[in-house]
């Protein structure tokens, strides 16, 4: 049997878009002889509507327009995701997956496993489904799962989460293929990891595995796509293409023996989900033109670099906002990375305003102080990037990086303005490492001054970061193993081998700094856990971490 995975970039609640995406897609696989094409999770409604789904009107449309794919399955099997009202007790909705052919519904699938942790909440919508489901379609026997349904094996994570294992239920009733559509967020250690898993599960139960996966940016979330088929041996015969539509051909038997290449290495695929944010970003919420402040920082490069590879560079524009302590050499490094991109440069002095800022507050105060005065010219900057904003109608990214994020080491209303966090899951020293990795794949776009010298806010007189926080690669070390590992202090000491008490330091930093993360831009996620999504703190917490 000649079936295609197709792997769509829909466009939450834009029904009738996803529907003519669904409809293109069926037609060529018909022509290409194909007797079963599938389609993601919620394929029809994107993953994820959220709360749009819990409106009338919305499903509606969307159940019309399940009518008109029915439609299209004349000569086909069209296996889709889709939200579908819940006609028993439970929650009002189920997480469902349909097979339509020849104008006839044959199969309907409920997910029964619904992940309820980092950037999911299904719990909050859908009722769960209690059986598993085994369609035939000419002599072959598909086991139907739906993107969590196949994280319960032995080959998971986390094993044991739920009680039971739908994969293996589906084996058990009998099926040939396995087969897995889902919406599944990328994590630059997740991408090879689930695929290594799929491939472990394929083997182990001896059956070819279907799967495809959503692609594209919808808000801070990013999928990366990468539909695969398993033998049964668990190579991988086909993968779709990175963070973008495709439609893969597949032979379910006496097809092509040779195994698919490798996933791309960890930086690569993180620059390309970082392109691939920004761009479903700008593109889906309508907009065109991005600009960014532009200080000559590693961190801006990096977002520059990302916004032109994105968007295009004659549609980014970097503003230059010096201050009395701005450095010529800064300036210099960033223009001299503007010309190599080839985007717009504009500079904006601020000293003038910060001068008349610190005037008025004098009057009233009897000192003003120096955190005050070097967060005048972060928020002078801000106000600035955002009136930017709404007279170009452009969109503001903002360049403030995780590891800065954590420790609050960010002005809010100032350097955390924007529209959309693009480095705020990307730790200070990735961010250098990818600027490198940058460097390698397309010549030296970046100047490499701004690669060596040392990070500094440039705020106050020969600052650098390191006058506030520990080196990068401590600080980063530490955050890693408290905000992604979730460690106590203690093990957190042991795992580093830093010093309990600046272990203790750090992690006070990150505690009583959450209210500038709840009002951070949308972060684009690109770990396993981000702000925001998978990193939830009360903001008037009393815990403290335990010492000794």
């Amino acid at each position: 049997m000649r079936i295609a995975l197709a792997q769509l970039n829909p466009v939450v609640g834009d029904i009738d878009g996803n529907f003519r995406k669904i409809r293109s897609a069926v037609s060529q696989a018909r022509e290409q002889g194909c007797g079963l094409i599938l389609f993601p999770e919620l394929a029809l409604s994107g993953y994820m509507a959220e709360d749009l789904m819990q409106n009338a009107g919305f499903l509606n449309r969307l159940e019309a327009s399940l009518e008109k794919v029915r439609k299209e399955s004349d000569g086909i099997a069209v296996l889709i995701g889709h939200p579908s009202r819940n006609p028993g007790h439970g929650k009002a909705l189920q997480n469902c997956l349909s097979v339509f052919r020849d104008g006839k519904c044959i199969a309907n699938y409920r997910k029964r496993l619904l992940p309820n942790y980092d950037v999911f909440n299904e719990n909050r919508y859908f009722e769960p489904g209690d059986k598993p489901l085994v369609l035939e379609l000419d002599g072959v026997r598909f086991g139907l799962t739906v993107c969590e349904d196949g994280w319960n094996t032995k080959f998971s994570n986390a094993p044991g989460l739920y009680a039971i294992d739908p994969v293996a239920e589906s084996v058990a009733a009998g099926a040939d293929v396995i087969v897995n559509i889902a919406a599944s967020p990328f994590a630059y250690r997740k991408a090879a990891f689930r695929e290594r898993m799929f491939s472990k599960i394929a083997a182990f139960h001896g059956r070819p595995l279907l799967y495809v996966n959503q692609a594209g940016g919808v808000d801070g979330i990013v999928f990366d796509g990468m539909s695969a088929f398993f033998d049964r041996e668990g190579r991988v015969l086909a993968r779709g293409a990175g963070f973008q539509e495709d439609l893969v051909f597949v032979e379910l038997e006496g097809g092509v023996s040779e195994t698919a290449e490798s996933i791309p290495e960890e930086n690569s695929l993180i620059f390309s989900a970082l392109v691939c944010g920004i761009r479903d970003y700008i593109q889906k919420i309508g907009a065109k033109q991005v600009h960014l402040g532009l200080s000559g920082g590693i961190d801006s490069a990096l977002v520059a670099v990302l916004a032109a590879r994105a968007v295009g560079p004659e549609n980014v524009t970097g503003i230059m906002l010096p201050s009395r302590y701005s450095s010529a050499g800064s300036v210099a490094d960033a223009e001299e990375l503007g010309k190599n991109l080839g985007i717009r440069l504009e500079t904006i002095a601020i000293q003038e305003i910060v001068n008349g800022a610190m005037s008025a507050l004098s009057g009233v105060v009897s000192e003003v102080r120096g955190i005050t005065e070097e967060n005048f010219q972060a928020r002078t900057r801000g106000l600035l990037l955002m009136g930017w904003s709404n007279n170009e109608d452009s969109i503001l990214l903002n360049t403030g990086n995780k590891s800065e994020l954590a420790v609050g080491y960010a002005t809010i209303y100032g350097d955390m303005c924007g529209a959309l966090s693009v480095l705020g899951d990307v730790y200070k020293t990735k961010v250098f490492e990818l600027c490198r990795w940058i460097n390698r794949e397309f010549g030296p776009v970046i100047p490499q001054n701004i690669l060596t010298k040392p990070p500094s806010a440039e705020l106050r007189p020969d600052q650098k970061d390191s006058d506030t926080l520990p080196d990068y690669d401590v600080l980063d070390g530490i955050l890693e193993a408290f905000v992604e590992g979730a460690l106590a202090p203690v093990e957190i000491a042991e795992k580093t081998g830093e010093n309990i008490e600046l272990v203790e330091k750090v992690l006070r930093m990150v505690l009583r700094t959450e209210f500038k993360r709840k009002q951070a831009a949308p972060i684009l996620k690109v770990t396993d856990r981000a702000f925001a999504t998978g990193f939830r703190f009360p903001i008037s917490s009393g815990w403290r971490p335990e010492i000794h």
